[in-house]
């Protein structure tokens, strides 16, 4: 199940890929899962093809990446190929080792501009958007959808197709349709139907949090797993998944080694946002390190009233066993 893969000139030391999340996979999110889990690519949060290619200032934050973080995929956004052509090269200039086409975000915001999962109602589009991309980069061109659009409509083998015939090197595929968010299972065998009907690889996405629930995934026939919500908090869970997968035994992190995650996650932040929005970010990420630990309870709570790095160092002492 774990090995290596290669699309292009990307090469991938290992089959496990950090999922593409808003708000939360900035460069210093991507970082720590590089160094405390090693996947073997990791993705930035979605970014707007149209501001990239208008180049805001906005965007530097999204475009921010350093070499320690491995292999890079960039996800855009938006629903013109011309403005993903540009977006691209943008990309590329700032470090990108692959494109990948945001088809799959739910957010209510996201399709009322037309992008997203609202691009599956649109297949043609997409394969312009592809064609588009294929001929503005040589860098590998992934798309990321769901399995449909609803229960009522299933395309996403109609997509993968569309997608593989217009340039797509491989395809991500989150395991529930775009009316769904995740109080129903990932629905694995619709994710097994689009890598029978696919002419190019596909990733598989959805409820992977361990070795049990990668293997049940690498049963689709996938050639890799995608991680989300399980790395939220949790940047060595990818770590977890490899020994487990290889029949090792996997020591949780200490205590003190997650809270001293959390702080260099918040130094990092700094750094790249400054402390006002760090902390902001932080107030959310305490309650996600904090999960299942002595005093978690108190720790959240404290972190509402969060406005410095010193009271963030003060509450983490609540966190010590």
């Amino acid at each position: 199940m774990l090995q290596p893969l290669k699309f292009r000139s990307l090469e991938l030391a290992n089959n496990l890929i950090q999922a593409p999340l808003a708000g939360y996979s900035s460069m210093p999110f991507r970082l720590l899962t590089k160094r405390l889990g090693n996947p073997g690519l990791v993705v930035t949060e979605m970014i707007s093809a149209r501001a990239a290619q208008l180049q805001s200032p906005k965007q530097d934050r999204y475009l921010a990446r350093v070499p320690a973080e491995g292999k890079v995929a960039f996800q855009l956004w938006g629903n013109d190929p011309a403005a993903f052509a540009e977006a691209a090269k943008i990309a590329a200039a700032a470090g990108a080792d692959a494109i990948d086409v945001n088809c799959g975000c739910p957010v209510k915001k996201v399709r009322a501009a037309g992008a997203g999962s609202k691009l599956m109602e649109d297949p043609p589009l997409i394969g312009r958007i592809v064609e588009r991309l294929r001929a503005a980069t040589p860098l590998p061109v992934s798309v990321k959808i769901r399995v449909g659009l609803s229960e009522q409509n299933y395309n996403g083998v109609e997509v993968a197709k569309v997608a593989a015939a217009a340039g797509a090197d491989f395809i991500t595929v989150h395991g529930r349709h775009a009316a769904e968010r995740y109080s129903h299972p990932a629905r694995y065998e619709k994710i097994a139907e689009i890598v029978a009907a696919a002419a190019v690889p596909v990733i598989g996405n959805g409820d992977v949090r361990d070795g049990d629930t990668a293997r049940k995934m690498f049963a689709t026939g996938c050639v890799g797993v995608m991680v989300g919500r399980a790395c939220m908090g949790a940047p060595w869970v990818f770590a977890k998944i490899q020994a487990e997968l290889r029949g090792e035994e996997w020591t949780a992190p200490t205590r003190a080694a997650m809270t001293a995650a959390l702080l260099e996650h918040y130094d990092l932040l700094a750094d790249l946002l400054g402390d006002e929005r760090a902390i902001r970010q932080t107030r959310k990420l305490g309650a996600l390190y904090s999960r299942g630990a002595f005093a978690a309870k108190e720790f959240r709570n404290r972190m509402n009233y969060l406005h410095s790095r010193a009271d963030l160092v003060e509450a983490l002492h609540l966190l010590e066993p």
